[in-house]
């Protein structure tokens, strides 16, 4: 999976920095963190869904980039064509509310559920020991939008 999204992902962050956001922006965001000791910036599509207020995205604990936003108030992202920066969150080590958070992701975009390994029913419902599992291995990442700023750096 990781030769895979290495493949895509620059396609769709610059599709998602186009005019053609359109397109995918309705259930893709992307990231842009920086390097604590690189200063490189690094572009990260990711799935995202609406809660009260914020985006929640999930990755993998196992991905690095993530840890870049440990210790940070704000992160930079472009969601629905706009360039933002907002407070983030990080959730580590709550199962419980990782998949609260699972599951609010994969009903909005159920594809999201293959990503995570997790099975789901005919009525695309995520199966209980699936998403526990899946739980204990990933990160939420919580942006809040209503407290975001065009970000005039670009």
């Amino acid at each position: 999976m990781k030769v895979f999204f290495r493949m895509i992902n620059p396609a769709v962050a610059w599709v998602l920095q186009s005019r053609l956001h359109r397109l995918i922006s309705f259930q893709l965001m992307l990231l842009e963190i920086t390097g604590r000791r690189s200063g490189r910036i690094f572009r990260i599509p990711v799935s995202y869904a609406k809660q009260s207020g914020g985006l929640v995205c999930l990755t993998l604990g196992e991905n690095l980039w993530w840890r870049n936003l440990q210790g940070c108030a704000t992160a930079t992202f472009i969601y629905r064509g706009q360039r933002q920066v907002a407070p983030v969150q990080l959730v580590v080590n709550d199962a419980e509310t990782i998949a609260q958070e699972m599951r609010r992701l994969i009903a909005h975009n159920p594809v999201d559920a293959l990503f995570a390994g997790i099975r789901l029913n005919f009525k695309l419902e995520p199966n209980a020991a699936d998403l526990a599992v899946a739980a204990t291995r990933h990160v939420v990442l919580r942006f809040d939008v209503k407290k975001a700023a065009p970000d005039s750096a670009a």
